[in-house]
């Protein structure tokens, strides 16, 4: 497979081959990035993955760190990483060959985050503060959105660092100043019938 540049993940918001949407399946990532490691559920992992079959979802499809979570076999809520298993704190993509991870790697402060991203041409929309004093959210022009966080926000140098990252739908505009979960589908996936891929 070709590599998947992170660093256009930032700009485009495409996945290498694959672009996010909303109305998607499980079978749509498949295609365009190949068989995942897992496709499962917390909930009942017992059961295998079968496509279309609606008592299997919630449903998370992942590759190494990066996950894909369904909410319904036609709604792809996130796009999210929040494990860096990889070389110096990467993201780790499974059987998919991740490059360019640039400043998406843990712990980079925000601080330097900002500095790589104006080197790298990479648009930074906005940074807006989340559970404050904890944590901040940048908002990439390709529309992910990159989490930072403090351990303790008191502590003297304190800076925020990157936890985690993720593609989410994009909201109506009226929607768009209104906080909302910096872990999108963490609420409410493992708590029906679910899947896991079978073998």
């Amino acid at each position: 497979m070709t590599p998947i540049s992170l660093l256009d993940f930032l700009r485009l918001g495409a996945f290498g081959p694959y672009t996010p949407t909303v109305h998607c399946t499980p079978e749509d990532v498949f295609l365009a990035l190949g068989a995942p490691e897992e496709a499962y559920a917390p909930g009942d992992l017992d059961r295998a993955y079968v496509a279309g079959d609606a008592r299997c979802f919630p449903l998370i499809v992942a590759y190494g760190d990066v996950e894909f979570h369904f909410a319904a076999p036609t709604e792809l809520t996130t796009l999210f990483v929040d494990s860096f298993s990889g070389r110096r704190g990467a993201p780790d993509g499974g059987p998919l060959k991740l490059a360019d991870p640039g400043p998406l790697r843990e712990g980079t402060s925000l601080a330097r985050f900002e500095a790589a991203a104006a080197t790298l041409d990479i648009d930074i929309r906005s940074i807006r503060p989340y559970s404050p004093p904890y944590a901040f959210v940048a908002l990439t022009e390709g529309g992910v959105e990159v989490g930072f966080e403090h351990d303790d926000p008191d502590a003297p140098g304190s800076e925020p660092v990157l936890r985690w990252f993720c593609w989410t739908p994009p909201r109506p505009a009226a929607l768009a100043r209104e906080p909302r979960p910096i872990r999108p589908a963490a609420a409410g996936i493992g708590t029906d019938a679910s899947c896991r891929k079978a073998s």
